[in-house]
């Protein structure tokens, strides 16, 4: 077990599983010639960064950059390694995205407002109600997209890294057997986030005045913040006290969406899972267990 106590965190990508510690993250994708490719970005998270960065509240802000930028380098990365290199796109289809994408999260953004604003509802019940429209948005979207055949994939994936990362906790060889004994579900998953969004929406929405489309675009842009801080202090309360009952209470809805995002992974996909967690392991603390580790990988597929 770490000698550091170092917490470990994930996500699942394309082909494969991301870890991610205090020290850096790791990145192993099975490619579809059956290959296995190896990643380590060394990088100090800005949670763990001195400075305003340790003040709470603006460390959710710092959680959510974070979150982003290994979130989108991960993907990206796990693309072009489960595909191949691909013909670089032209920079007008560079442009084209960015615009798609940028009108998406507008609408997104402001579109559940719009809605509201139809009802003949006071400002207090119209805040209320778009954040339940918000949070119905979200579970439809990622319940719709889970039936599709790359999701489904996707989701097992990330049932194999919460598998591997409890397993290592729980102070137990990482092999097949004993990965196996533990949940597809994890305490500190992400996905918690999507019910504390809801939640922390509801309570601060309503406060929210609509003056214009103009106002409500950038209202809710910097709402996307406030949201940030105060659930990234949530989370961190959480993860410190997960026997409390108030703990309880945030986190079994968490744990409920986690039905939805995570499937019992295959012996393959957890192999992928011990190789990234292995990897994070040799470059996050001072011993070395990325040869026994990967060993015990090989022998999922002679056992």
């Amino acid at each position: 077990m770490s000698s550091e106590n170092i917490a470990y965190g994930g996500q699942a990508v394309i082909g494969g599983v991301l870890i991610q510690s205090p020290k850096g993250w790791s990145l192993a994708v099975r490619d579809q010639k059956n290959q296995i490719h190896n990643y380590f970005e060394a990088r100090t998270p800005l949670t763990q960064r001195d400075g305003i960065w340790k003040i709470p509240f603006i460390r959710g802000v710092g959680a959510l950059v974070d979150s982003l930028y290994v979130g989108y380098k991960g993907i990206s990365l796990s693309d072009t390694l489960y595909y191949g290199e691909q013909e670089e796109e032209t920079l007008f289809s560079k442009i084209t995205t960015s615009l798609l994408l940028v009108s998406i999260l507008s609408l997104l953004i402001v579109g559940p407002r719009l809605l509201i604003d139809l009802l003949d509802l006071s400002q207090a019940n119209k805040g209320f109600s778009e954040g339940i429209l918000r949070g119905v948005i979200v579970i439809t979207y990622i319940y719709l997209v889970g039936k599709t055949k790359d999701a489904q994939d996707l989701f097992e994936y990330h049932g194999a890294e919460h598998m591997a990362i409890a397993s290592f906790e729980s102070e137990q060889s990482l092999d097949l057997k004993n990965i196996r004994k533990y949940p597809k579900e994890h305490i500190r998953c992400g996905t918690a986030f999507i019910f504390l969004i809801v939640f922390v929406s509801l309570l601060t929405l309503p406060l929210i005045p609509t003056l214009n489309i103009f106002f409500t675009l950038i209202s809710r842009l910097l709402h996307v913040f406030v949201v940030a801080m105060i659930s990234y202090e949530i989370l961190k309360y959480n993860f410190k006290n997960s026997e409390s009952i108030i703990s309880k209470i945030f986190s079994t809805p968490g744990i409920w969406t986690q039905k939805i995002t995570t499937k019992i992974p295959s012996d393959d996909q957890i192999e992928v899972a011990i190789i990234s967690m292995a990897n994070c392991i040799k470059h996050s603390e001072e011993i070395d267990r990325f040869d026994e580790l990967l060993s015990i990988s090989k022998e999922l597929k002679n056992g």
